[in-house]
């Protein structure tokens, strides 16, 4: 079995998006289509990590969803839908969820 990972984009929280909140350092999104290949099935499923610059650090935290579809055109499209709305790793499950049984 092979497992691999492909960037397909990157987004920032700007000012207006983090005006209702604390935050007052940098945000970045980052959002990935993941394939596990096994003899002649491949599975796609997405992956999204956010990043926190903050003074000296950076924090990390990510979710990843395997076997989402056998359709890699299908996971980039709902990547794109997810960069759009800026969804991060929390929301992940629910809103892939509404997008599925939508």
């Amino acid at each position: 079995m092979e497992n691999s990972k492909t960037c397909y984009g990157i987004t920032y929280f700007d000012e207006n998006d983090l005006k209702e909140t604390k935050i007052n350092h940098r945000v970045e999104l980052e959002y990935y289509k993941t394939n596990k290949v096994a003899e002649d099935d491949c599975k796609y499923g997405i992956e999204i990590r956010k990043k926190e610059y903050t003074n000296n650090s950076i924090k990390v935290e990510s979710n990843n969803i395997e076997d989402i579809s056998n359709s890699s055109d299908k996971v980039i499209e709902i990547i794109n839908t997810l960069k759009r709305h800026k969804v991060t790793p929390i929301g992940l499950n629910d809103v892939l969820e509404d997008l599925l049984n939508s």
